[in-house]
Parts: C-alpha cells; sequence; structure tokens
C-alpha cells in the first residue's frame, strides 16, 4: 500500500514538474508573439529573395527600423513574373506589401490604378533631385506623382573580356572605328570580338543602345541614323561578324558564352557586376567595364529597379516606413554595397565611396555619357516582342530595310 502511495506522488510530482516546463515554454513564446506582433510587419517580394546580400540588407533593416520584413521570390521567368505581379495588383490581393519591378512594369501599372503614389512622404522633392531627372519624369513619374523608388541604376555599359580583347591585338576600345577593327580581328573559330542577345524579347535593348549610339531616334524610323544603326547591325550578321545563335539567345546564354571566352565583347546592364564577382572572374586581366565608345553620340541605355506600394496594403504606414529608408542615402548605400550593383541616387554614385569595382569608370558614365530612359509603351512587352521578331526577319534578309523601318514606326506609334 505504501509502495502504491509512493508511486502515485512521484508521479503527480513529475507531471507537474512537466507542466511546470510546459508553462514557461508557453510564455516565453507567446512573449515572443507579443513582441513581434508589437512591430511593424510588411511582406515583400523582391526579385533577388534568395541572394544572400539581399537576405543580409533586409536583416539588417530590420533591426535599423524595428519592424519584420517578410520576404517573398516572385517567379523567375521574365513574362511569368509580370502577369502574376500584375494579377496580383489588378485584385486588389493585400498579401504583399512592397514589390519589386522593372521599367516594364512600371510603364504598365502606373497607369492602372494598382500603386499607392508615394510622393507626399517618401520621395520629396529633395529625393526625386538625387536621381536622374530624365529618368525619373517619363517612366516614374505619372502627372507630377511619384510612384516607385528606383534602387538600382542599371546603366548599359561595354564589357571586355581582356583575354579574347587581348588576343586580337586591341588595346582599348574609344570609337567606332575600334569596334569595328575588334570585329574584323581574326579569332579561333566560334570566338567574335562582340556577342549579343538577339532573341525576340531580348534584341530591344541592343537596337535601342546602338541606335543611341548612332544618334538616332527609336521612335523615328525615318531618321537617317536611326537606319544607319539598323543598317550596321544587319551587315555585322550578314558579314558573319557576330555569332549566328545571338538570335536565340536571352542574356542567360550570353553571359556565359562572354564568361566562356566566346566573346571580347558585350553590351549589358550595369547589375551583372555581381554576376561575373560570383564567379571569379571580375577583374582588370579578366572581365571588366570599359568606357563607353563614342560613335556619333556617347548616349546609352538605363533602367532600374524599383520598390513599388500595392494599392490593396493593409500596411501603407509600414511599408512607407520601409521604403523612406530604401530611397534615403543609408539604404541605398546599405543595399548597394551589400548587392555590389549602383544606386539608383546619382549622387551617391559621384561621391565615389561605393564598395563597387571600378566606381570611377562607373563615375565617367553617369558624368560623360547621356542616359536615357528606354521609350516604353503602357503595353511594352508586347511591342518589345513585336520589334525584336520584325528585328530577326531584317537580319535575315526576309524582309528589307525599308520594310522593317515602316512596319516598326507603326509599332511604335
Amino acid at each position: 500500500m505504501k509502495k502504491q502511495i509512493v508511486v502515485v506522488l512521484l508521479s503527480f510530482c513529475v507531471s507537474l514538474l512537466f507542466s511546470g516546463c510546459n508553462i514557461g515554454n508557453s510564455a516565453v513564446s507567446e512573449t515572443q508573439g507579443d513582441s513581434d506582433k508589437n512591430k511593424d510587419n510588411i511582406t515583400l517580394m523582391h526579385v533577388n529573395a534568395d541572394k544572400a546580400g539581399v537576405q543580409e540588407y533586409i536583416e539588417n533593416a530590420e533591426k535599423k527600423l524595428n519592424m519584420k520584413i517578410n520576404l517573398i521570390s516572385p517567379p523567375a521567368n521574365a513574362y511569368n513574373r509580370q502577369a502574376e505581379i500584375s494579377t496580383l495588383l489588378s485584385s486588389g490581393d493585400p498579401s504583399v506589401d512592397v514589390i519589386t519591378i522593372n521599367d516594364e512594369m512600371i510603364s504598365e501599372f502606373k497607369h492602372k490604378g494598382y500603386l499607392e503614389a508615394i510622393d507626399d512622404t517618401v520621395m520629396t522633392q529633395e529625393i526625386i533631385d538625387c536621381y536622374p531627372s530624365e529618368y525619373m519624369n517619363k517612366m516614374v513619374m505619372k502627372d507630377s506623382r511619384v510612384y516607385s523608388v528606383p534602387y538600382t541604376l542599371d546603366i548599359m555599359a561595354l564589357w571586355a573580356n581582356a583575354d579574347v580583347i587581348k588576343k586580337a591585338g586591341i588595346d582599348r576600345i574609344s570609337d567606332r572605328k575600334d569596334f569595328e577593327k575588334l570585329l574584323n580581328a581574326s579569332f579561333e573559330n566560334g570566338v567574335y570580338g562582340y556577342g549579343g542577345s538577339w532573341e525576340a524579347t531580348y534584341a530591344y535593348n541592343e537596337i535601342l543602345q546602338f541606335i543611341n549610339m548612332f544618334g538616332g531616334d527609336y521612335q523615328n524610323w525615318s531618321n537617317t541614323s536611326t537606319r544607319e544603326a539598323m543598317r550596321f547591325l544587319h551587315d555585322i550578321y550578314k558579314n558573319h561578324r557576330i555569332a549566328e545563335g545571338v538570335l536565340f539567345d536571352q542574356y542567360e546564354q550570353m553571359e556565359q558564352k562572354f564568361m566562356n571566352g566566346d566573346y571580347g565583347t558585350i553590351f549589358m546592364y550595369s547589375g551583372i557586376t555581381n554576376t561575373f564577382l560570383k564567379a571569379g572572374m571580375y577583374g582588370e586581366d579578366k572581365i571588366h567595364v570599359v568606357p563607353l565608345p563614342r560613335f556619333e553620340e556617347k548616349a546609352t541605355n538605363v533602367g532600374s529597379w524599383q520598390y513599388v506600394l500595392n494599392k490593396g496594403s493593409k500596411n501603407k504606414d509600414a511599408a512607407k516606413k520601409f521604403l523612406a529608408y530604401a530611397a534615403g542615402r543609408e539604404g541605398s548605400i546599405d543595399y548597394s554595397n551589400a548587392m555590389k550593383q549602383l544606386p539608383a541616387r546619382l549622387d551617391i554614385i559621384e561621391d565615389g565611396g561605393l564598395d563597387i569595382p571600378d566606381i570611377d569608370i562607373w563615375k565617367d558614365y553617369v558624368k560623360d555619357v547621356k542616359l536615357k530612359a528606354r521609350p516604353l509603351s503602357d503595353d511594352p512587352m508586347m511591342k518589345i516582342e513585336k520589334i525584336g521578331l520584325l528585328f530577326q526577319k531584317y537580319v535575315t534578309d526576309e524582309i528589307t530595310l525599308d520594310e522593317f523601318c515602316d512596319r516598326a514606326g507603326e509599332i511604335v506609334e
């Protein structure tokens, strides 16, 4: 009988002991939960959410802003990404507060009432003046209202593979004559002085780039310089000065061929810097950015990735708190150094204190090159692909230059 009483008492004590532990853990859990509940909380859909640099940036932002930022990824494919974000915004879905978008998306979304204007508290005139003025007016603003915070500046630049250039016996590419010398240099089979990305949905960028350098006008296809730029691209394809495969290549394929040593130069946006660094390919004797050569004019494409505020968000005050940080000097520098990308604010680039390779060359791009916003319609993806398909028909001689320019003019209108 005594043994039974002892056993019962022991069982009771053990039960109390474990109950006490559970009560204690529950209290800690509730305290942590209450702590998170007391913080501002937003969900951010970021195009680079899976990158370590972005994750580190967000963790630091959470500490500085005393808020919780839930990071999620959009689809990797550009078409799928735009479709999903468009659906989310148009439906008024409040599950995502802040979204990263590109020029193609802001060109469409700012006209459709999907986005919350942020010039009242975030993008004040003092902050707006720090960005490229033409770009802000043409791309980010509508009816004098501001609809995004550009956070990285993508400058279309000339990149060189030093090993390939050296084999061509060329020590500089400062003008059109130097560039043509590179195109005509003798290389081993499968190697070219210049490589491109002329797949139908990507060709637009290089079409526009050469029009800029020839001093043409993308919105005027009867312009002599515009036509000369297109004739130049046609002739380098016809004369096998560029690989036939460029017609099928998007940026991913072009970049890989460039790193493999198949191309001596490419035109590519500054955002690629981190890719070359992580691949161990960046360096003066490897792959690096070089000054833009002067053809007729020193002008280049410029774009950005931007944060926008979902009009359907239920956490707008918290979202604006993050956006103000991202637009500010501290947030801009933090992101730039974390991702080795140029900030969208020109004043920070001009200061030169960023942890980015060849910052002095990028400063020269900002100072000496005309940075031109890409002309995009409110239905940009469809028209970009139409121009690309038409361009492919022209360079493969399915249509003449006159036919190409006439039909391109109709698309632009």
